[in-house]
């Protein structure tokens, strides 16, 4: 059995920091890769394609017409640029006229076709996106401190469009710079937590329920989900699932990477522990049908089962009501993984901005902390989801062994949990 993939893949960057505003020049990136089954194993081999043209016999004739038509044209992000820069200043104006110290800006807008074929099919696909992620850095009593947030669209007119609603997000972290400090030292010991909708605490449920249940952890038992398919872990309210087709993350593709149709699936469903994410070659371990998550980095890189849209589905009320419950805890806006044992299921992550909850009220911002914990318990913790759900692009992507990252996104709402364990990270 023998299978190709060819991709055309282009990326454009502008950046704004304290020196200026620089564009990037456009990339493309084309190529493709010829994939078979050998004794022992599956070998792959793979070429990058610099002109318009397939070496003679690089692809069978049925698919290289097709690699043709993807691969021959040459730069199209290339229109609007201007508009964008000028869309750019105005926001880092708009943070200027806030209050701002500074404010960076990252726009990059990636336009994806791939192709993948063997001997019963053909599938084309085209996944395009356009993020900005915005750090202002605002002066307070203590110093600078520095807010980040992050928003995508399906494309760069889209984002544009969106440049009103940009501005007031710019606005809004500004005051809150403004009114949330100066910053109290993180506490230490066991509190309750709340992640609000739409923010990077996202990546919680990311590292502890979707790496786990990824299918080559699964067929390999290497996992504290894998042992627990099919039983309770969680409240009846506590569903999670990874779907490739939420559009509204910006982030959606009909087709993985070997012609499989995307499709969500249930990580936790009703709080029982569901599915694990296939590639082919994991579905075949576990005795399964594929079903679409098996994603590569690029044509250089094999297929592996990867996440995509990591989504806490709604459940009711909101924010301010889960906030109301809580007499002493943090609001946990933005994280990062620092430690995950698939095995055990203890996590650790680096808590970048928090708040404190008081009385039902928010408060200070806290000093960078450490959130740790065991995935079972917290799962197990976990006595509140609300309604009100929103999606946030992870602009630096996930990285699996040795194949650099992908993009990902996550879906939240708000998710209050009876407990977690806090330390200062310095």
């Amino acid at each position: 059995m023998s299978d190709w993939f060819v991709e055309r893949r282009e990326v454009r960057e502008l950046i704004h920091q304290p020196s200026g505003l620089r564009v990037q020049p456009p990339l493309l990136e084309r190529g493709y890769a010829a994939r078979r089954e050998v004794r022992g194993g599956v070998e792959q081999v793979w070429s990058e394609v610099v002109h318009d043209a397939l070496p003679a016999g690089a692809l069978p004739g049925e698919v290289a017409s097709g690699a043709l038509a993807l691969l021959a044209p040459g730069p199209a992000l290339v229109e609007g640029t201007g508009a964008l820069e000028d869309g750019v200043r105005r926001l880092v104006e708009r943070a200027r006229e806030a209050g701002a110290v500074h404010l960076d800006v990252l726009l990059r807008e990636v336009d994806q076709y791939t192709l993948f074929a063997n001997e019963e099919r053909q599938v084309l696909d085209r996944r395009r996106y356009a993020l900005i992620e915005l750090k202002a850095h605002g002066a307070t009593p203590t110093g600078t401190e520095e807010l980040w947030r992050c928003a995508a669209y399906p494309d760069a007119a889209r984002l544009h469009s969106a440049l009103p609603e940009l501005e007031s997000l710019v606005e809004h972290m500004v005051r809150q710079l403004h009114e949330c400090t100066p910053i109290v030292p993180c506490p230490t010991g066991a509190l309750p937590v709340v992640f609000p909708p739409g923010s990077a605490s996202g990546c919680f449920f990311h590292e502890v329920c979707g790496h786990p249940l990824e299918g080559d952890v699964v067929a390999r038992g290497g996992s504290y989900l894998a042992h627990r398919l099919g039983q309770r872990v969680a409240e009846p309210f506590v569903s999670i699932s990874d779907d490739p087709t939420d559009g509204d993350g910006a982030l959606a593709y009909g087709w993985d990477d070997e012609g499989n149709p995307s499709r969500p699936v249930p990580l936790i469903h009703a709080g029982v522990v569901g599915s694990p994410l296939l590639d082919g070659h994991s579905a075949r371990a576990l005795g399964h049908a594929p079903n679409g998550h098996g994603r590569r980095v690029g044509y250089k890189h094999p297929p592996l089962p990867r996440m995509a849209h990591t989504r806490v589905e709604p459940h009711q009320g909101d924010l301010q009501g889960l906030l109301a419950g809580v007499p002493h805890g943090l609001l946990v806006r933005h994280m990062t993984p620092r430690h995950m044992n698939l095995l055990s299921g203890d996590f650790s992550f680096y808590v970048v901005e928090a708040q404190e909850i008081r009385d039902g009220r928010l408060g200070h911002m806290v000093s960078p902390g450490i959130l740790s914990g065991n995935g079972l318990e917290a799962l197990a913790g976990i006595d509140a989801v609300g309604a009100d759900s929103r999606n946030l692009f992870a602009t630096r992507g996930c990285r699996k062994l040795d194949h650099g990252p992908l993009p990902v996104s996550f879906g939240q709402p708000a998710v209050r949990f009876q407990r977690l364990y806090f330390r200062p990270w310095r």
